[in-house]
């Protein structure tokens, strides 16, 4: 019997992934996948490891980070001025606190606010919020912590995702934007390359502001394949490019129609500082020009929650829902891509995502969670998840198959 359970899951997760990749390649050699629901209903089921309590007594963690089974990386809620935004453990039994980096304020070397994820073996922080500073901390060899200096950005837009490329920055532009519907079609460049301060691939303003409804994603780059991965947070899409910043692969997960209404504002005048440099110095300049607001006119739509990234794989944690009070418990799938946008796995997990971080072990991740289900909690908590046991899976078919 048990052989027989077994060839039913093997034929369902076959037929599953059959409707996986719904392909189509443009003239100009753009290919898109289309993900079926099909894939997501037959992902393999995340347990937590509840033998695993090393991370319970962190309870002012806003979010947690795992590197390589070993270094435990903690990015603080505490709001204190001049108290360490960032702390590193060592994942040992019990914890043991390696160093506290960046004092929150904002003075020299100093942040407001972080968004933090792993690029390759280096821990990438950026204030795409207040102070526009960054830097990458190298966790193979930590630097004391008085050492460690920040970098100024140049980025204006508030909130876009940020990470390493080349000798400078790769940016989310959150002014690439359409909207047929609403006869918004903003064609300018979904990446921005930055170095020293300085946009690389500047474009012409646009008409519509759509930043307001269009902020949020992840960005990840991997040198050796020469690829970059675009997650949006509010469009159910992930684009993959060249290093060159070409689009090549598009992803599509479905979303049953659901996305957030906007509303477009009347024209009004804008202006649009740039700043440059030249023989006599540092200065500013500003342009003017009709640009209408974009706003939000209903809930938000939640797709990709977090992602994380390594030399192998990415790992997507997608949602798919519009926001609502009990978001907290809302579950997730995570889908795992190799570097070509090609689908190799997908998961289930019954908890919405703050962070992801994969485990050495195939199929296992530490997860940040919210701990507790009451919508008006913060507090957030790690957790190893691993695939469902064997016998618990064959059971499921079972009762499957009973229905």
């Amino acid at each position: 019997m048990k052989s027989v359970l077994k060839i039913i899951a093997v034929l369902i997760l076959f037929a599953a992934a059959s409707c996986a990749d719904v392909n189509k390649t443009s003239p100009d050699g753009i290919r898109t996948t289309v993900i079926d629901q099909a894939v997501l209903d037959s992902a393999t089921v995340l347990v937590v490891d509840s033998t695993d309590q090393r991370f319970a007594s962190l309870t002012d963690a806003n979010m947690m980070l795992v590197y390589k089974d070993s270094l435990l990386i903690v990015s603080h809620s505490e709001q204190t001025y001049g108290q360490p935004i960032i702390s590193l453990y060592d994942r040992g039994n019990p914890l043991r606190r390696l160093g506290d980096y960046i004092p929150r304020g904002s003075d020299t070397d100093e942040m407001v606010a972080c968004r933090i994820h792993l690029a390759g073996d280096a821990l990438f922080v950026s204030d795409c919020y207040y102070t526009g500073r960054y830097c990458a901390i190298p966790l193979k060899n930590l630097p004391p912590a008085d050492e460690l200096r920040l970098s100024v950005s140049g980025v204006e837009e508030r909130g876009v995702a940020i990470t390493p490329f080349r000798d400078g920055l790769l940016v989310e532009n959150p002014q690439c934007f359409s909207d047929d519907e609403a006869g918004i079609v903003n064609d300018v460049p979904r990446l921005l390359h930055f170095r020293n301060g300085r946009c690389l691939n500047p474009h012409d303003p646009v008409t519509y502001q759509v930043a307001d409804v269009n902020t949020g994603a992840d960005i990840h780059y991997n040198e050796s394949c020469e690829r970059i991965c675009f997650v949006s947070h509010r469009q159910p899409l992930v684009e993959f490019y060249d290093d060159s910043l070409h689009l090549i692969h598009s992803l599509i997960m479905p979303s049953e129609g659901l996305a957030q209404k906007i509303s477009v504002g009347k024209p009004q005048t804008t202006m649009h500082q740039i700043r440059h440099r030249g023989e006599t110095g540092r200065g500013i300049s500003a342009t003017f020009d009709q640009t209408q607001r974009v706003v939000g006119a209903s809930n938000q739509f939640h797709a990709f929650l977090c992602s994380a990234a390594d030399d192998a794989h990415i790992y997507l944690v997608y949602c798919g829902k519009m926001f609502s009070h009990d978001y907290h418990t809302y579950s997730t799938h995570i889908l795992v891509l190799d570097w070509n946008g090609n689908l190799v796995a997908t998961y289930r997990f019954d908890r919405w995502i703050q962070a992801i971080s994969p485990s050495q072990t195939p199929g296992a991740f530490y997860l940040t969670v919210y701990a507790d289900d009451d919508c008006s909690s913060v507090r957030m908590k790690l957790v190893k998840v691993t695939p469902r046991l064997e016998a618990e899976s064959d059971s499921l078919i079972i009762d499957t198959i009973r229905q």
